[in-house]
């Protein structure tokens, strides 16, 4: 049976824009979404959403959907009310059921932010199909083989590396495109683009803007984790590109101290800093109470913190680090917070919560899905479009491999927090940057 769900719903019917937008200029990357609902009236938006204008439409629960596929013939899943439609339809493969519950609230935050897309940038034969996969790669084929069954144009997801490794080679041969959002590079390929902002993007933006102000000589001292190795990777690659040297590395344990490797990183650093004013740069890749204990043990350890620059990955977006006096000065990548604001507001306002940082991911991909969509280009070369896209994240584009290269931010922490320094790029440069 039919009946109405409050958000985040199981499965939304919206609208597919009435009009397409007309055509970007040479070199300018499509705008694809803001984070904030149209003024104008908006059909097929529920009246549960706050005050979001618009008429109340019915919301079917996934129970329903035996029902849907009965009869339905060759023409793929079609709620009734939208019967006789063309319809556009987009499988959300997320782990609502994982065993972890902060898992579980991410997914469903995702999806929040999938909707708010569609809100904005919706009209009548627009149709998404959430599936859990609780976070297993069996459960995520499975779900994928519905998907398929459901005559789906495009995937959005799942959350998982392996996950999406085993739903991209499938959906290959089905020849539908797989956005994901996990941030393995190795997933990516065959298929499947990756959404999320990977750390060698975030890596390349904030070592490209200290070097533009000088520092040529990189180290690195971080955790001996699969993240620590991406990053120390990322920055053994940027080096040579930027014109620099990585000069050491110094791998702690996730779950020990960072003593020794702190005082060998402080040996090399004093040797460095001789007659070497500001042309030193610390990368620590870490978050929270552990890079609040190890970030001091290099002034402790003799360095002369007003001499080096620190810099750090999205790890360091958060509040309770900003105070620590030798993390003042740092440099760390992120999106651009002003181009959230709308979006962030918005949902705020319509779910009670703030987003997740892949809500706003989620709610990029299907803006971009439902952009191609009215253009009839949903394939593998309208997602790969070179100029890129614009949305709530910023700019970003897929390469070929399925990374996505990102117009990211540079962020200061200062004694009141984090301050933007130099905001990301308003279009790309005809090569990508980055591996390929």
């Amino acid at each position: 049976m039919l009946r109405k769900l409050p958000a985040p719903s199981l499965l939304l019917a919206s609208l597919l824009l009435a009009t397409a937008c007309a055509t970007a200029p040479a070199r300018q990357p499509v705008p694809i979404g803001t984070g904030q609902p149209r003024d104008e009236p908006v059909t097929g938006v529920p009246r549960d959403l706050g005050d979001v204008p618009g008429e109340e439409i019915e919301i079917t629960d996934i129970e329903d959907l035996d029902d849907m596929r009965r009869g339905r013939g060759d023409r793929g899943l079609t709620p009734p009310f939208m019967q006789g439609r063309e319809i556009k339809r987009a499988a959300v493969l997320l782990p609502f059921s994982h065993p972890n519950a902060n898992v579980r609230a991410e997914a469903e935050s995702m999806l929040a932010g999938i909707e708010l897309a569609l809100f904005e940038y919706a009209d009548k034969d627009f149709l998404i199909i959430p599936k859990d996969t609780a976070g297993k790669t069996s459960v995520a084929e499975a779900r994928l083989d519905e998907a398929f069954e459901d005559k789906v144009d495009v995937v959005l997801g799942p959350l998982f590396g392996a996950n999406v490794k085993t739903v991209r080679e499938k959906a290959r041969k089905e020849d539908v495109p797989v956005i994901g959002f996990s941030n393995d590079r190795s997933a990516a390929g065959g298929g499947a683009y990756l959404a999320s902002i990977t750390p060698d993007e975030e890596v390349r933006r904030v070592m490209e803007y200290v070097a533009s102000r000088g520092v040529d000589t990189f180290v690195f001292l971080g955790p001996r984790s699969e993240y620590g190795r991406q990053i120390e990777a990322a920055m053994r690659y940027e080096a040579p590109r930027l014109g620099a040297v990585l000069a050491a590395s110094a791998f702690y344990g996730e779950d020990s101290g960072a003593g020794a490797e702190a005082r060998q990183i402080a040996n090399v650093l004093k040797n460095e800093l001789s007659g070497r004013l500001d042309r030193v740069a610390v990368m620590i890749p870490e978050r929270g109470v552990k890079l609040l204990s190890v970030a001091p043990l290099l002034p402790y350890n003799g360095v002369d913190m007003r001499q080096v620059k620190l810099i750090g990955t999205s790890y360091w977006d958060d509040s309770s680090i900003w105070r620590e006096p030798t993390l003042r000065g740092g440099y760390y990548a992120s999106t651009d917070p002003n181009n959230k604001t709308a979006f962030t507001q918005t949902y705020r306002r319509i779910y009670g919560r703030a987003p997740t940082d892949l809500a706003a991911l989620a709610y990029d991909a299907a803006a971009l899905t439902v952009r191609l969509a009215a253009d009839d280009s949903l394939t593998y070369g309208g997602v790969t479009d070179p100029d890129g896209f614009f949305g709530v994240n910023g700019l970003f584009r897929f390469r070929i491999d399925g990374t996505s290269e990102r117009g990211l931010a540079v962020m200061q922490i200062q004694p009141g927090g984090a301050e933007l320094v130099e905001g990301g790029v308003q279009s790309f440069p005809t090569t990508p940057v980055g591996p390929s």
